[in-house]
């Protein structure tokens, strides 16, 4: 069972085997394209209370704050490779929300067409691509006269396996479920000057959900995703589609979304 659980989270999460950062996290990526190609990526990453109670437990008097260490600028200059050639680091904040610490990271870029942008990256990184021995397919895109072509990644399906692995009676995957319960992973691209037309699946304004998962929601509709996997042994799009019709999943059902500025 916790097998299959692990599965499914990846999936969702675009190959991330590891979970490294499991416990209650929530990342929401934003980035921001103006007229002229340039823009922003803005990370927000927030560290759940299990997690923040196991940093506050091991930390030692007289150490910095293991928050502040997980996010240090070192850390955020080294991520810019991953974001495409020409990003650059701009600035972390810090942050609080309802008890709970993370961070806000900056980036800015001159042209999006260099940008790559990964659910993966949030949550998973070097470790995870290691653990599931291929990396992570980005989001990329394509840009010119006003009209960006959005080229997004397919769900390797090959992943799931339904049925899974009983053998820990279940102990083990009530705890994994409780663990992934209140993590969320989001993806979005703001147009800055508005969206005059776009075949994308989800538009809220001038704002485009790429992708937004809520582990502990899909992970409640295993029976519903089982089913899926053994249609996408036949018919991926449709196993696709239904995917993002799962309660707490959305995300961008077009391989290929086209957005024309205003």
């Amino acid at each position: 069972m916790k097998q299959k659980i692990l599965k499914t989270a990846k999936l969702a999460l675009g190959l991330i085997a590891a979970l490294a950062l499991s416990s209650c996290l929530q990342n929401e990526t934003t980035i921001t394209l103006n007229k002229d190609g340039s823009g922003t990526i803005v990370e927000e990453t927030m560290l759940g209370a299990q997690m923040m109670a196991m940093m506050t437990q091991f930390a030692q008097p007289g150490q910095p704050d293991p928050v502040e260490e997980m996010f240090k600028e070192e850390k955020a200059k080294a991520k810019t490779a991953k974001l495409g050639e020409g990003v650059e680091y701009v600035k972390t904040e810090m942050i609080s929300k309802d008890g709970v610490k993370g961070a806000r990271v900056h980036y800015k870029f001159a042209d999006i067409n260099k940008v790559k942008v990964s659910p993966g990256d949030a949550v998973g990184g070097d470790e995870a691509e290691a653990e599931a021995g291929k990396k992570d397919e980005p989001v990329k895109f394509a840009y010119a006269d006003g009209k960006l072509r959005i080229i997004v990644p397919p769900a390797d399906f090959d992943e799931m396996t339904p049925g899974g692995d009983e053998e820990d009676g279940g102990a083990q995957a009530a705890q994994m479920k409780q663990m992934l319960a209140d993590m969320r992973v989001t993806v979005k691209l703001v147009v800055a000057d508005g969206i005059a037309e776009t075949n994308a699946s989800h538009v809220d304004g001038n704002t485009l959900t790429l992708f937004d998962v809520q582990v502990g929601k899909m992970l409640a509709q295993e029976d519903e995703i089982d089913k899926i996997a053994e249609t996408a042994k036949t018919d991926k799009a449709a196993a696709m589609t239904a995917f993002g019709k799962l309660d707490g999943i959305k995300i961008e059902t077009r391989e290929d979304v086209t957005v024309t500025l205003k």
